[in-house]
């Protein structure tokens, strides 16, 4: 196993105390030249269920969306079951729609250089 597939990419955005509107997070971007197949990936509000929340990626200022949970399912959250890879200009992005005033939403992404 080579010294890059070892190092991890980690993304937390944490927000607090939100206004009552759509709220957008997002982590780093991937470096140029570089490569990450990211393995745990999700986002949720953890004051309040019933939220249309989504998982996607943002490349060059354009928002790529691949999972969306509608508001009504019950849940606080969204996570995505597969490995994808993001490249170089990348970085993970979540939306939780509709935020209530004062909840906290979060999204966290984690994964290996290739």
């Amino acid at each position: 196993m080579s010294e890059k597939l070892r190092q991890i990419y980690s993304a937390e955005h944490v927000k607090t105390k939100v206004s009552a509107a759509d709220q957008d997070l997002e982590g780093p971007e991937i470096p140029q030249g570089e490569a990450v197949r990211i393995d745990a990936f999700y986002a949720i509000d953890i004051t309040v269920a019933d939220k249309t929340i989504r998982l996607g990626y943002k490349k060059a200022g354009v928002e790529y969306w691949f999972k969306r949970q509608n508001a009504g399912t019950g849940a606080y959250g969204i996570s995505q079951d597969r490995p994808i890879i993001l490249v170089q200009a990348e970085k993970p992005i979540a939306r939780v729609e509709s935020a209530t005033l004062n909840d906290t939403v979060l999204m966290v992404c984690r994964g290996v250089y290739l």
